[in-house]
């Protein structure tokens, strides 16, 4: 099942990394439950200096990624256009719904992934791709061609649920939507979310997670920011909103700290210091603002992995050599 999960993964991971704004046409096929959603404007991202830095660095290791390539006619680094993200926290094992839009053969797609074991079936006028196996929460992932230039990647039952969704004209709308048009008319890659930060926060991101259980940290009602790539650089903003202007300072004189703290331990690293320095604070109204903004430059040190040394540390006495 290896062209299907290439698939599942390459939508994947060029979200992680379109119109100006969201389509609305595409936000409507999210769950009415929605409680976080994210957009990748991928073609905008890859053309600025530091995506097309980015492009330079990924260079597929092996033939798996190429053969992928050849048998679907799909290469996410250059096909994809834009890409929205759909997360329910109350769903189980908190499965999302990707939407993807681009260039598709859905065809040569078909043929490889059944090539590879997959399902394909008929659902109430889409096509769907269902893989043999599951995922974490128990239902087999699955691929839909909602159009020729339309994809939706997830759980069965959640690819379904877009599909219907789309026949049936809903609409999404409410805070979360006006949200999420918001962010994404400010951001090449954003996100929007009306879930508090501290569920937000649980279970992820390691030791950051036990942050969640801060009421500070609790008061954070909604959040929303994004990425911007352009010819001087990177900035990445985020507002979080909380429940008085006083929250708003206290989260800010909070996120100092721990920066501050970071920096000053003795273990701190250079790509550190450099994180430090680019972020800046502020507040507006019941809202906390950051911003880290860095120069190209910065930004290629800060993803640039250390160069390995090929040099073998000195021989001990009675130490036997390998």
């Amino acid at each position: 099942m290896k062209t299907l999960r290439c698939a599942f993964f390459a939508v994947i991971l060029a979200a992680s990394a379109s119109a100006a704004t969201v389509n609305q046409a595409l936000l409507n096929l999210v769950m009415p439950d929605t409680a976080i959603l994210s957009g990748v404007q991928v073609d905008q991202m890859s053309s600025s200096p530091f995506g097309q830095y980015l492009l330079s660095q990924f260079q597929p290791a092996s033939g798996g990624f190429l053969q992928f390539v050849g048998a679907t006619g799909f290469d996410p680094r250059y096909d994809l256009q834009y890409i929205l993200a759909a997360t329910s926290v109350e769903s189980t094992g908190k499965q999302g719904l990707v939407l993807g839009v681009g260039t598709f053969v859905p065809s040569k797609i078909t043929a490889a992934a059944t090539a590879q074991g997959a399902t394909v079936s008929q659902y109430n006028g889409a096509t769907i791709l269902t893989s043999p196996g599951k995922n974490a929460g128990g239902t087999p992932p699955a691929l839909a061609f909602l159009d020729n230039q339309t994809i939706a990647v997830g759980p069965l039952p959640l690819v379904q649920g877009a599909i219907d969704r789309k026949n049936s004209g809903a609409v999404f709308s409410g805070a979360l939507a006006t949200q999420a048009t918001n962010a994404a008319g400010s951001y090449q890659a954003w996100f929007a979310t009306a879930t508090p930060l501290s569920d937000f926060l649980n279970g992820k991101a390691g030791n950051l997670g036990n942050l969640s259980s801060n009421n500070l940290f609790q008061s954070i009602q909604q959040s929303s920011g994004g990425v911007n790539l352009n010819s001087s650089g990177v900035t990445v903003t985020a507002d979080l909103t909380t429940a008085s202007p006083q929250n708003a300072q206290s989260v800010v004189d909070v996120l100092q700290f721990l920066l501050s703290m970071a920096q000053n331990n003795q273990n701190a690293n250079n790509k550190l210091n450099t994180l430090s320095g680019a972020t800046t604070f502020g507040v507006n109204g019941s809202t906390a603002h950051v911003v880290l903004a860095l120069s190209e430059q910065q930004a290629e040190q800060l993803v640039t992995p250390p160069a390995k040394s090929d040099a073998r540390p000195p021989h001990q006495p009675g130490q036997r050599r390998q």
